[in-house]
């Protein structure tokens, strides 16, 4: 347990400000005491994996931050063409062992950052959804600190979203088609290539900072940001990716508040100019 932990060293932003308390349950029961403790001292409970799709506030927060890094929710087991994995494996972890064997499902997910649980919470995706080939997930109720099963037809998912928020997802299985390992990791490798040749992952970021306006299918959020001519644009030690416009980069120590004014810019100009809406896919913190 830290106290007043900065949350940049846990964003993939690299941005953040001090919370009031980082904890790291080593079992579900640590887990169930933590969120008794939270309710109990009215403070709120987050959860952060992997750090990906967020951007936590210069001030911090006073709450109780989550991180499922202890070994049991690592785990991962194979039965057949399905595999029961912790909500903290990271999901380029097991992107590797899936693909090394056989399994076809979640290779388009490479180049993703993150962990399986935030990845199913945030119904991550790329040419399809990782909530295609999940087959259940089980959690833990918030509230209740209860532990049950829910299969995916009692769920809902949507672009970038799901039906988990009053939930923390523990393990989920997902269910996958035999393929060819060689051919898995080929395809596996190639969208890794043409993600870092169009992507800035060599430089600290959330990933895309807007949904695409419309969904799957629809005009990319890039393309407007693009026609604007954002590319470049700086404010603060926060910039508009020169590879990719829907991603903006911690340039040089950004703050939080540099992120929000380009967003704002962002917004407002698509908005006048095309009246399109623009809504953020990270999570404000």
């Amino acid at each position: 347990m830290l106290f007043d932990e900065p949350l940049k060293k846990h964003t993939t932003f690299r941005i953040g400000g001090p919370c009031g308390v980082w904890v790291e349950p080593r079992s579900e029961r640590d887990l169930r005491e933590i969120l008794k403790l939270a309710k109990a001292k009215n403070k709120k409970a987050y959860l952060i994996g992997k750090g990906s799709n967020l951007l936590a506030r210069d001030s911090g927060l006073n709450g109780i931050v989550i991180h499922l890094g202890a070994r049991l929710f690592k785990r991962v087991f194979f039965f057949g063409h399905k595999v029961t994995a912790g909500a903290g494996v990271r999901l380029s972890n097991l992107i590797n062992f899936t693909c090394r064997n056989g399994l076809w499902g979640i290779e388009g997910l490479a180049g993703i950052p993150g962990t399986l649980g935030g990845a199913i919470f945030m119904n991550a995706g790329y040419n399809g959804n990782i909530s295609d080939c999940l087959e259940s997930v089980r959690v833990m109720d918030k509230k209740s600190g209860k532990i049950f099963v829910l299969k995916k037809r009692q769920l809902k998912f949507s672009y970038r979203h799901s039906s988990l928020d009053g939930y923390i997802i523990l393990t989920a299985t997902i269910s996958f088609k035999k393929g060819n390992k060689e051919k898995l990791l080929e395809k596996k490798n190639e969208l890794l290539r043409i993600k870092k040749a169009e992507q800035p992952l060599d430089s600290p970021n959330a990933g895309c900072i807007f949904k695409n306006p419309g969904g799957t299918g629809a005009p990319a959020a890039a393309r407007y940001i693009d026609m604007l001519g954002f590319r470049g644009k700086q404010i603060g030690g926060a910039r508009v990716s020169k590879k990719h416009a829907n991603f903006i980069v911690n340039s040089k120590n950004a703050k939080a508040s540099d992120v929000l004014r380009l967003i704002g810019m962002i917004r407002k100009r698509v908005k006048s100019k095309f009246g399109v809406e623009m809504a953020t896919e990270i999570v404000m913190l």
